[in-house]
């Protein structure tokens, strides 16, 4: 698994004028509001960490790695702690920076909990179906929440009020950190989940 875990991260260092753009855009935008820039950096530094996949199967590149002493179960508990690594190094540099900019940690928690959630619904499609039908599973999820959220807003806007008045009578730091705690279980159930889908996978 250390082999793989490098293999990605030199793929990442390829990718390093991408990411360093998409930081600066991030930090550019987050200038007025931090909020933005720490959501803006942990969901990009996520999907990024997916881009690995479609390097592997590029040219029947797995048919290859499976040459090697790994089992499909590594490879599928490879991403996964990988995702989460540069996740988790995003997660500390957005927590420095609000550290500067004295943002909410709680927020960046909260907003760290779903960038795991997320994953943790986009992982098993990318590695069932592949990266591209993967992507578009994560942009329906995304932009599917955001308009259930808008619209459920404009026409039940007394339940959203009551449940933010729920919500802001809850300990902040008890909320994110059981958050957290959820992100967590469910993503290493989604894991679970990946290596049982994987494992019947026929890889060419």
């Amino acid at each position: 698994m250390k082999g793989l875990l490098v293999k990605d991260f030199l793929l990442m260092i390829k990718s390093k004028k991408v990411i360093l753009f998409m930081l600066f855009i991030g930090i550019i935008g987050g200038i007025n509001d931090i909020s933005f820039a720490t959501g803006y950096i942990l969901m990009v530094l996520a999907i990024l960490s997916l881009s690995t996949i479609s390097y592997d199967e590029a040219n029947h590149g797995l048919k290859t790695l499976f040459t090697l002493p790994i089992s499909k179960s590594d490879y599928v508990k490879e991403k996964y702690l990988f995702s989460l690594i540069i996740t988790g190094i995003g997660f500390v540099f957005v927590t420095i920076l609000g550290y500067f900019s004295k943002s909410d940690f709680m927020e960046t928690l909260a907003i760290l909990s779903t960038a795991l959630f997320l994953l943790a619904i986009s992982l098993p499609f990318q590695l069932k179906e592949g990266n591209e039908k993967g992507r578009i599973v994560l942009f329906v999820v995304v932009f599917g929440c955001t308009f259930l959220f808008a619209f459920l807003n404009q026409f039940f806007s007394e339940f959203f009020e009551s449940m933010e008045e729920t919500l802001n009578a809850l300990d902040p730091t008890m909320f994110s950190v059981g958050l957290l705690i959820t992100s967590i279980i469910l993503y290493i159930i989604s894991m679970m989940i990946s290596i049982r889908i994987y494992n019947k996978k026929i890889v060419d």
